[in-house]
């Protein structure tokens, strides 16, 4: 595949999000696995599941979903089959004793709009945050055709109006103030010649006397103050805390191994940053108004299927998604 395909952009994208080790794709809502009401939910989900039965999850990611009802139905005969877009390899799978690691089965690669799966395979489909992220014009007709008569379906769905849409947003803002022209990035870049420099006592006695490595860190001053400035404003400050942590760390591989070095660095950050920028501008884009939830809806109860509903989910005071159910 083309690697300006669109998909394969976001198939490379989410496959470096999900191997550097998240469990689910709210890491700044959430821990560790999701809890409170969104736990309740698939309990809920996974409760009445006879022996036997077979599950689907739909852009499982590392696998939160599974990993949930490995914990609700210890023991129980029931087995998942969870698929993604992305290269997925949860290593807490490899941790599982034998009987468990068997119950669940992971097949990365895989589009929603094209489920390898024969006609009424499962008796429970689910999916959190990750349904709406596809085709759903293609994806759910394709979900109704592996689900059995008498199935059920379960989604978690992004809420246009969630704190996770918020945090994304707001964000999504801090990246962009970022990289704009004349800001913290270029602020920083103008500093690595000099912290080069400053690395031997020749270079210091230079930088002594030159006014543009002074104006340089006049720059940088001023940025990192209007950087603080942003973080002690924000809810969500982690991203610009972990660019000023790795310029610190491109300064001092240039003091080590020269600018170059740094530029190095730098240019790891920046490419970490549009990758983010990518999932964040999906997140925000996929996420559904009440019309967008009820088309979803509509789409789920066709052919006579039993009617699906939506209601809002929220966790610790905070809107977090469309609860959906059908069947």
């Amino acid at each position: 595949m083309d690697a300006h395909d669109p998909r394969q952009r976001r198939r490379d994208v989410w496959s470096r999000y999900w191997a550097a080790g998240a469990l689910h794709s709210c890491g700044q809502t959430f821990e560790g696995n999701y809890p409170g009401s969104i736990r309740d939910f698939w309990a809920g989900a996974f409760g009445p599941l006879a022996g036997g039965a077979r599950v689907l999850d739909i852009a499982t990611g590392n696998g939160p979903v599974p990993r949930l009802l490995l914990d609700l139905r210890p023991g129980a005969s029931v087995a998942c089959d969870a698929i993604d877009l992305a290269r997925v390899a949860p290593a807490w799978l490899d941790a599982l004793p034998g009987e468990d690691r068997g119950r669940i089965h992971f097949h990365p690669g895989i589009e929603a709009e094209s489920l390898p799966f024969e006609d009424g395979r499962f008796d429970l489909v689910v999916s959190q945050y990750g349904l709406e992220y596809s085709d759903t014009k293609r994806s759910v007709p394709e979900l109704l055709r592996v689900l059995a008569p008498g199935g059920r379906v379960r989604l978690l769905v992004h809420h246009a109006g969630s704190r996770p849409v918020q945090l994304a947003r707001e964000e999504l803002g801090h990246i962009d103030w970022l990289q704009a022209p004349g800001g913290y990035f270029d602020a920083a870049l103008a500093m690595l010649a000099p912290m080069a420099l400053a690395a031997t006592p020749e270079g210091r006695r230079a930088l002594a006397a030159d006014p543009a490595a002074a104006r340089a860190r006049a720059g940088f001053d001023d940025a990192r103050l209007r950087l603080q400035q942003r973080m002690d404003a924000s809810d969500c400050p982690d991203v610009l805390a972990e660019v000023a942590e790795a310029v610190v760390g491109a300064f001092q591989a240039s003091q080590a191994g020269g600018a170059v070095r740094g530029i190095e660095v730098l240019d790891a950050l920046r490419a970490r940053l549009a990758d983010s920028r990518v999932r964040l501008v999906e997140l925000v884009d996929c996420a559904r108004d009440e019309a967008g939830i009820a088309a979803l809806c509509a789409a789920l109860a066709a052919g006579g299927r039993p009617a699906a509903r939506a209601e809002p989910i929220t966790f610790d005071g905070h809107l977090m998604a469309w609860a959906v159910s059908a069947g």
